[in-house]
């Protein structure tokens, strides 16, 4: 799987999160197309990224914790406000976490 691929996974589960329609991670890994293990290393993955994700086994589904937003891609560095928080810049140091199966 590329990098490409997985960051595509990521956006998908995020939709999926805020839409409240992941279902349990069986459930993810038949909607994405994937392993139950590879569910489990994409949420990790998404966790690393301070992404607040839990999981709800009466609703047997995964949530956010509180409001958050994925960014992922390139802006005019003009237009950016603020900085990075300290565990993005490590998360992209350290892209090999993409890059294992």
């Amino acid at each position: 799987m590329t990098f490409l691929e997985k960051l595509q996974l990521i956006e998908r589960v995020d939709q999926l999160i805020r839409m409240k329609a992941t279902g349990s991670a069986n459930d993810l890994a038949r909607k994405l197309g994937v392993s139950r293990r590879n569910v489990f290393h994409i949420i990790n993955t998404m966790k690393a990224m301070d992404a607040p994700i839990e999981y709800c086994p009466y609703k047997k589904s995964f949530y956010y914790k509180y409001p958050c937003e994925l960014m992922i891609g390139f802006v005019e560095k003009e237009k950016i406000k603020g900085g990075m928080s300290k565990n993005i810049i490590n998360f992209f140091l350290s892209a090999k976490n993409l890059h294992s199966n």
